[in-house]
Parts: C-alpha cells; structure tokens; sequence
C-alpha cells in the first residue's frame, strides 16, 4: 500500500468525520493519500479533490427519480475521477459512502477490477448489500436479490425495469470482479449483509466506527447552562439530530417533551431542528444545525441523558460522542441501535414507544461522576478513533493468503 484514496460521498456530518478522519490519520503517517468526493465545499489542495459539480447532481438525482436507477449516473464525473486515480498512481481504496447521485458505479467498479486495486469498503449503512436502499428497515427483500421492492411499486418505469433487482445483480457482479476486496463495518452490519448472497464467499471483517475521543470529552458545562438559561438542579435531556429526516424519529423526542411539560423538573433540548414550525413544548429549548464540534460536545457534556430515536441506524456517531462526553443514552431497541452499548451505560425501549421512554426519563435524575466516568470509560475502550484507523490501515496492507 503506497498511494492511497479514500471516496466519500461527502466532506461533512458523520461519514464525513470518518472519511477525513481517516485521510488525516494516514497523511500523519506520511501516506500518500487522497481525499475524494461528491458534494460539499471545493478546497484548494492538492490532495483533497471534489469530483462532482452542482447541476450533474441534479441531474443524477433526476434520473434516480424516474427510473430508480442510482448508481448509473455521473458518468463524466466519474471519469474525471478515474482520471485522478490514474495520475496519483492509486493502488488502494478505501470506500465509505457511494450513494448521493455523484458516481457512475459501472465504471468506478469496472476500473478498480482492471487495475487490480485493493479495495477496503467500509460499510457505514446497508447500501453495500441492497438493491439500492440506504437502510433495510423492516424489508427483508434484499434476502431474495431486492427482486419485489416495495420502494419501486409506484414508479412504473423502476417497477418494470426491475432496477432494485439489476442494482442488486450489478453489485454482485462489480464485487466478484474485484481484487480480494474487504467489507467491513459494525457487527449488526455484518450480520445482516450475510443473510444475503451479495457478499457470500467476499471476506467481511467486524469493526466498530469511532469518534475522536480527544475531542467528545466531558467538558465544564457550568457556564454553558446559564447561556441557556437553565437552572442548577433541572435535570437535562438532549437529543442532536435533523427535524426533517424522518428516519431519525425526532418527533418522537418532540412528544416526548409535549407530554413531560406537567414535570417541571426535566428540560428537554434539541439541536439541529430544520422545520418550519415555530412554536415548541414549553419544556424546550431548540437550536439550529451545529457545525462547530466542541460546542457539540458541550451540548453533550450538558445532558444527564442523551436520547437518539432512531428508527434506522447502523452506529450513528452521535451516540459514541454522546458516551464519550460521559452520557448515558436512550435509545430505540431497533436496526443497529442495541448493539452501540450496554445496559451499564444505555436503556434500549420498544421502537416509537413514547410512554417507554417517558417511563426511563422519569428515573432519570443529575448525572453524577461515577455516571460519567462509566461512559466515558467505554467509548474510549471501543470507540477511539486511532485504533479505528489503525486497524484499517493495517487492513489496506495485508496481502490475501494463498489457498493450499
């Protein structure tokens, strides 16, 4: 492994974390390393490449739209990136996220396998093993080759194509033609991709995402309390996700706080609401998206409780910050979400069960220090970023054995 590049769909949130979390762990190892992707801001530096322009995502999105066929488009982009690869000599591949309408997956896949180069796809959601899907869900098609997906019933055109099927079969064929690729990502992950034939006889590898625990730490959050107007004694519920990505279950966390505005005890705070409402529970504090990362972590350090209502999910990072912050979590008992902790240091509920979780933030007083040093204790033993992107790079360097 000599030069390297890692493709990500984006620069931000939380596959961007670990895409230039990575990129920056292997330039401070004197790697020759690259960081490609699709959407988000264009940086002047030679190691650090946008492949796609505004107008061809949208027209990616466009033909996704009418015939369910993403993964086709982009092909000029795309091009442009083999290009790239060519000239930086790229003879190992790190693949976190594919989908977002910026590459044309025929051709990527068709020059990784004519070049011979080692790929390592880490699998961040499902995508690598459905038929075009970026979660399972309750849909267990993917288990008979997507053949039937109900996400294509209503389009006419994806129904009688067949798309999520031929996704599904052009995967299995771009996978085969590879030079002993790796997959590898959380145990649900892995778990689930093997009750389907995509990856049967592909080497799979169980490997936890992480978080940089230098920077989610428990913080003095005294200070930050009273900008936020909160009194001493209230005991704090937070919850750090999108409003308006409805498989994140935000509302549920809204109801929650609706039905809790008797019990002045407990204040409830949100931050990345992006709908268009303005008047909230009066137990509630909302905030905007948050870019900046330490004031995350304060919000983090802030909560006696963290509450993550997804409804789909493989190892979302808000939750390892969360814990590496010192909080504990409230979780749905659904998709990847019970195997993030354990009970020491989290309490899963039946998925959408608002009175469940009322049940546990009512046994939910201030956070002590023996609370937070628990949690705090087990990010760091599974979560660290550095033993993360150490072990993937050693996975970039190990040659495939021989068969007797």
């Amino acid at each position: 492994m000599k030069n390297v590049a890692i493709i990500n769909t984006c620069d931000f949130g939380s596959t961007g974390k670990i895409a230039y979390g990575l990129y920056q762990h292997f330039r401070d190892e004197d790697f020759n390393c690259s960081f490609i992707y699709g959407r988000g801001k264009k940086v002047k530096n030679e190691q650090v490449f946008r492949m796609e322009g505004q107008f061809s995502i949208y027209c990616h999105y466009a033909v996704t739209k009418l015939i369910g066929a993403d993964g086709y488009g982009s092909a000029a982009a795309t091009r442009k990136l083999i290009r790239k690869l060519k000239q930086k000599e790229i003879d190992t591949v790190y693949i976190v996220s594919l989908h977002g309408h910026y590459l044309n997956e025929n051709l990527f896949f068709s020059y990784l396998a004519e070049e011979k180069i080692k790929v390592i796809y880490i699998m961040i959601d499902e995508y690598a093993y459905l038929g075009g899907c970026d979660y399972s869900g309750s849909c267990h098609g993917y288990e008979e080759k997507c053949a039937d997906c109900p996400r294509n019933r209503k389009n006419v055109i994806a129904r009688k194509i067949k798309a999520s099927n031929r996704r599904y079969m052009s995967k299995y064929m771009y996978y085969r033609k590879l030079k002993d690729p790796v997959f590898v990502g959380p145990e649900y992950t892995i778990q689930s991709a093997e009750k389907t034939g995509l990856l049967n006889g592909l080497e799979t590898r169980i490997l936890d995402e992480s978080i940089n625990t230098s920077l989610y730490c428990p913080r003095d959050t005294k200070q930050f309390r009273q900008e936020l107007s909160i009194p001493e004694d209230k005991t704090v519920i937070v919850c750090v996700a999108p409003f308006s990505y409805g498989r994140k279950g935000v509302r549920y966390f809204y109801e929650l706080a609706k039905q809790m505005q008797g019990n002045d005890q407990y204040i409830f705070v949100h931050v990345g609401y992006d709908g268009k409402e303005d008047t909230f529970p009066s137990n509630m504090i909302v905030k905007g998206f948050e870019s900046n990362q330490e004031t995350l972590s304060m919000y983090y350090s802030l909560a006696d409780l963290f509450v993550f209502p997804s409804l789909q999910d493989t190892m979302p990072n808000a939750c390892l910050e969360a814990l590496s912050c010192g909080t504990p979590l409230l979780c749905f008992n659904i998709s990847g979400m019970p195997y993030i902790a354990n009970e020491e240091v989290a309490d899963f509920v039946e998925a959408e069960n608002v009175g469940a979780m009322k049940a546990v933030i009512l046994k939910t007083g201030r956070k002590d220090k023996a609370t937070e040093q628990k949690c705090r204790e087990y990010a760091l033993s599974r979560y660290d970023s550095r033993k993360y992107f150490d072990k993937l790079k050693e996975l970039g360097k190990e040659e495939k054995k021989a068969d007797n």
